[in-house]
């Protein structure tokens, strides 16, 4: 039992040192814009396709970019009040948008070098952790932007916005899917993407230090 004690803990005490360092250099504001635009970049376009009735824009906010604001127009209004400015010879049309924020670091980013750390830390090769780190990201990056698409889809299905009408049966599902999604899942779902890109049995083995050799 003592065998296994001394090296859980030092593997504890190692995780919480280099997440915190990683985490500290995550709230630099450079470093913070850099990976928010990294970010938004590719998500923008994608929440674009898959809500194709509304106008979308992602922007930064927050002394370390932590927040994304998400900026929507039902595509269907913006035409019909450029319509009427065209009627009445307005050179310009006033379009009226809204927005909801979303908060990068408790999306994204804490979860990703809580990813980060596991992979470092696994009884593995540089080249799996490399593997691991990038196939760990896209991977968990999906998991974000489809959490990020429920949140859309039922805000947009709200009376007062109405961009959607969502058959009621599929919009109860996605509210559930999203409900747990929002339960500490994260977590859950960082583990099981680590166990699955990196672990094998003998790196298993290893990590619970029982004398198993680190895959190659």
């Amino acid at each position: 039992m003592k065998a296994f004690i001394r090296p859980a803990l030092k593997y504890f005490a190692l995780f919480l040192l280099i997440y915190g360092v990683l985490t500290a250099i995550s709230m630099v504001p450079a470093v913070g814009e850099f990976c928010s635009r990294m970010y938004r970049k590719p998500t923008q376009p994608i929440l674009a396709a898959l809500l194709p009735k509304a106008y979308l824009q992602i922007k930064a906010e927050g002394d370390y970019y932590e927040t994304l604001r998400i900026e929507f127009a039902s595509k269907a209004k913006v035409q019909e009040q450029m319509a009427a400015a065209k009627r009445t010879g307005q050179a310009m049309a006033r379009i009226d948008g809204l927005h909801n924020k979303v908060n990068l670091q408790n999306l994204f980013t804490s979860y990703f070098l809580f990813l980060v750390v596991l992979v470092l830390l696994s009884p593995v090769s540089w080249k799996q952790k490399a593997k691991g780190i990038v196939i760990g990201t896209i991977l968990y990056y999906l998991h974000t932007v489809f959490k990020l698409y429920l949140v859309e889809l039922i805000f947009f299905n709200q009376p007062e916005i109405a961009i959607y009408q969502t058959d009621p049966a599929v919009l109860r599902i996605a509210t559930g899917i999203r409900y747990w999604m929002t339960l500490s899942t994260n977590e859950l779902v960082v583990l099981v993407i680590w166990a699955a890109v990196v672990l094998k049995r003998d790196n298993w083995q290893a990590l619970l230090g029982r004398g198993g050799k680190a895959g190659v």
